[in-house]
């Protein structure tokens, strides 16, 4: 992996031997991690040379406009590099290529992925992708794919014949095979670690589809139930609830040693761990701004104490800005200890009178 990049970087720089796979490979480096500083004027170089190309020329062969692998990696590029608003070409041509009806199922999909990273209008639905395809890129599609999807994605991975002319698909598989893993719990023989608290934690917004909020009695002698979620008192006490049976050690309100005249206390713990869930309630004058900066503090105030490694925020947001949740998720876990974010918005069904 480390001489990929030299070697893409070297091949754009020379102009006549360039192609679209120098592009995609700088591209997946710089998402990956393993772009250098050095190299990055040649990744920006790459896309802006891209971008000015013809696309879907007439009897001309397809390059790019039939190579998914190759416009995930762009997109990849494009979207940590130069920034979706530039690249309305690349925008076109995924989707233009995602509908094209002689493309592979593969392509396709990483096709439909690409359109989805950069926000491309038109794009077709993540339903259309193989299902290993919508587990393995689950991150980069900001979706966590059905039940019904990743059993379709296991028996695919289980039935996957090995050849030389699938290493696209066998990679696609591997990485979706590691998620699926991650994914469940008893698949590791038991044995758990902070990241199982965090997918505990994203599944909790599914809880609600079975959450008391009733219009009318539901039998004749009751009275109509609503179960409220008021402040982050509540919030913590819905985790404990969600946690406490499969943590033993789970506690919550903990005061840590003190830190100058701070008493620093966390909302929930799981010593075992080492892991802290801190609560937060987004009421909707809050700003997203604030809860990244309390959060910080919070980091920086638990890191004191060695016992604790990991810490996952937990944000309730009363006024249901979905919009802005990946982009907060994205900023929290760029944060110190910060291991993972969930944002869960108050479900719609639970909307109070007058409101």
């Amino acid at each position: 992996m480390s001489e990929l990049p030299g070697a893409a970087a070297a091949s754009l720089g020379a102009g006549g031997g360039r192609s679209v796979g120098d592009v995609a490979a700088l591209g997946y480096a710089d998402a990956t991690g393993h772009l250098e500083h050095s190299f990055q004027p040649a990744l920006s170089d790459g896309l802006a040379w891209l971008s000015e190309r013809a696309w879907f020329r007439p009897h001309q062969p397809y390059t790019l406009e039939a190579d998914g692998v190759a416009a995930l990696g762009i997109a990849l590029g494009v979207s940590r590099h130069a920034g979706t608003s530039q690249a309305r070409w690349l925008k076109d041509l995924v989707v233009r290529s995602a509908a094209s009806p002689d493309l592979a199922t593969l392509d396709r999909s990483l096709f439909v992925a690409a359109a989805h990273l950069i926000d491309a209008p038109g794009r077709q639905d993540s339903a259309v992708m193989l299902p290993e395809a919508r587990v393995a890129l689950s991150q980069l599609l900001l979706s966590r794919p059905d039940d019904r999807c990743c059993s379709e994605a296991w028996n695919r991975i289980l039935h996957f014949a090995a050849g030389e002319e699938v290493v696209p698909e066998a990679a696609l598989l591997l990485r979706a095979l590691n998620v699926l893993t991650e994914r469940n719990l008893p698949a590791r023989m038991g044995v758990l670690d902070p990241l199982d608290v965090l997918h505990v934690l994203e599944g909790v917004q599914r809880s609600f589809k079975r959450w008391t909020w009733e219009a009318a009695p539901r039998t004749r002698r009751s009275d109509i139930t609503q179960w409220d979620v008021e402040n982050e008192y509540h919030v913590q006490n819905l985790l404990w609830a969600v946690l406490a049976p499969l943590f033993p050690d789970l506690n919550d309100e903990e005061t840590l040693p003190p830190v100058g005249q701070k008493n620093p206390r966390v909302d929930l713990s799981i010593p075992s761990l080492g892991t802290v869930v801190e609560v937060k309630f987004m009421r909707p004058g809050k700003s997203f701004q604030d809860i990244i900066e309390e959060i910080a503090a919070d980091a920086s105030l638990y890191a004191t104490d060695r016992r604790w490694t990991s810490l996952i925020p937990f944000v309730w947001d009363e006024a249901r800005r979905v919009e802005e949740h990946q982009k907060l998720i994205a900023g929290l876990k760029q944060l110190s200890m910060v291991i993972g974010a969930v944002v869960v918005s108050r479900p719609g069904k639970m909307e109070r009178s007058g409101s």
